[in-house]
């Protein structure tokens, strides 16, 4: 497995954490889910540019 699919295959769960621990924070934390949710766009945005880091570096 090339580092590429890896980054595809580690972007689905680690979105779901990041989910789970917005929602977590909304529970048990001083912030509500509305006030926090902007960090999944900025965590799928750092997957995206590390996907496509590594494909640039492989060539493919």
């Amino acid at each position: 497995m090339n580092n590429t699919n890896l980054m595809s295959a580690i972007r689905g769960p680690i979105m779901l954490i990041v989910l789970g621990s917005l929602l977590a924070v909304d529970q048990f934390g001083p912030y509500p889910f509305w006030r926090t949710w902007p960090v999944l766009i900025i965590v799928y945005g750092v997957l995206r540019l590390l996907e496509w880091g590594t494909v640039r570096q492989t060539g493919s």
